[in-house]
C-alpha cells in the first residue's frame, strides 16, 4: 500500500543500500504469489527494480479489483489475530495508497517531483553535497509523528469514499495510518494503521 520504506527513489542513489534486502526478499516472494505494490509518496519511481513484482505508480490508482462476493479483512500481528470484519454482497474493492484526489496546485506539484529528469538533477545535488540531501529528509521521517490520530476522520472517510464513485465497494487506503473502518450504509472503506508502528498487518480475503 506504499510508504514501505521511509525514502526510496529509483533515480536518487543514495535511497538504495538500506532497501536492497526488501526489494530482494519482495521479487522471492513474488515467485509465490501475486505481489501488488501500490507506490506512496514516499517511495515511487520503483518499477525498474522490480521484474516480477507488479508496481502501480500513483498514477495508475486506484486499482479496481471487481468482485461480487463477500471480502473478509483480518488484522493480525505476527502472533495473534486481533479482530475481523466481513462485508457481505460487495461491487468490488479499490485500493490506492490514499494521496489521490487532491487539489489541483497540489496534484501537479508532486506529479512533478515524479519526473524522471528532475530527480536525476536531484540525484546528482546531492551527491555533489555527499548526500547531504538524501540524510537530511531520511533524518526528518525519523522524527516525524506518522500516526497521530486526526480529528473528524469519520467525515473525511465518507467524502474520500463518496470520491471512488461505487455503491457498495469497499475502498481500503493507506497514508493516513489511522485504523479506521467506515461501515455503514453500503459505504465500506478502511484505513490502514502502519505496521511499522503496531507490529500489526491485514489480510483481505477474497473467495
Amino acid at each position: 500500500m506504499g510508504d514501505i520504506f521511509d525514502l526510496l527513489i529509483y533515480e536518487i542513489k543514495s535511497t538504495h543500500h538500506f532497501a536492497k534486502p526488501y526489494i530482494k526478499l519482495l521479487e522471492e516472494l513474488a515467485t509465490e504469489i501475486e505481489v501488488i505494490y501500490l507506490e506512496g509518496n514516499h517511495d515511487f519511481n520503483l518499477a525498474k527494480f522490480f521484474k516480477k513484482v507488479k508496481v502501480f505508480p500513483i498514477q495508475k490508482q486506484a486499482l479496481f479489483l471487481s468482485s461480487k462476493e463477500n471480502i473478509k479483512i483480518t488484522q493480525k500481528t505476527l502472533d495473534k489475530e486481533l479482530k475481523s470484519f466481513e462485508f457481505k454482497g460487495v461491487n468490488g474493492l479499490y485500493l490506492a495508497h490514499g494521496d489521490i484526489f487532491l487539489k489541483p496546485i497540489l496534484s501537479f506539484f508532486l506529479r512533478s517531483l515524479r519526473s524522471h529528469f528532475l530527480l536525476l538533477f536531484l540525484n546528482l545535488l546531492d551527491r555533489l553535497s555527499k548526500n547531504h540531501i538524501s540524510k537530511k529528509i531520511k533524518k526528518k521521517q525519523l522524527s516525524k509523528n506518522l500516526f497521530y490520530v486526526i480529528d473528524d476522520f469519520y467525515d473525511m472517510a465518507r467524502t474520500r469514499y463518496a470520491r471512488y464513485e461505487c455503491d457498495e465497494c469497499l475502498v481500503l487506503e493507506g497514508h493516513y495510518h489511522q485504523n479506521f473502518l467506515l461501515n455503514e450504509e453500503g459505504k465500506y472503506y478502511f484505513n490502514l494503521d502502519s505496521f511499522a508502528y503496531k507490529e500489526s498487518f491485514f489480510v483481505v480475503e477474497l473467495p
